[in-house]
């Protein structure tokens, strides 16, 4: 009797681990989400919350790069920009690691004079399809400010003819 009670207890972590093997030998190696295509970032795109920022994504001459602008949509003497250059990733997001942040001051007469607040700011841009936003996650803001969610936008240009 001891011996059978010892060859279950052998036994036993083997039987539990059975259904983690099984579901390893099911898998393809293909990803169950779906990734969306680097030309689907371009555009502009305007914060889902309050509409106060507006982000534009345009490509780059290098392939799979994106030039991304981040500012607010009202006019003031004073605006945050935020300035990057995006690379397209394998897994369907875009990474920064060089995203100047400034406060753009507009004089009366057109010029302009940037502040720079921080250099070199490390991100992530990725769209999911589940709730049809654009999330923007700078890591170099504090955590309670550092994930925005954006969602897809006619022209700058166009909201002005109206």
């Amino acid at each position: 009797m001891k011996k059978v009670f010892a060859v279950c207890l052998l036994l036993l972590p083997f039987l539990c681990c059975l259904p983690a093997f099984a579901n390893a030998a099911v898998q393809t190696g293909k990803k169950d989400y779906e990734l969306i295509s680097p030309e689907s970032y371009e555009g502009y795109w305007e914060e889902k919350k309050e509409g106060r920022l507006l982000m534009a994504v345009a490509p780059t001459e290098e392939p799979g790069w994106y030039d991304v602008t981040v500012a607010l949509r009202e006019k003031r003497p004073k605006i945050d920009v935020y300035m990057m250059r995006a690379h397209y990733q394998e897994d369907g997001s875009m990474y920064y690691e060089n995203c100047l942040f400034v406060l753009r001051k507009v004089k009366s007469d057109g010029s302009v004079k940037d502040k720079v607040k921080y250099r070199n700011g490390s991100g992530l841009l990725y769209y999911s399809f589940d709730e049809n936003v654009l999330y923007w996650t700078d890591y170099t803001l504090k955590p309670e400010k550092r994930v925005l969610t954006f969602i897809k936008t006619a022209s700058p240009d166009a909201d002005e003819a109206r």
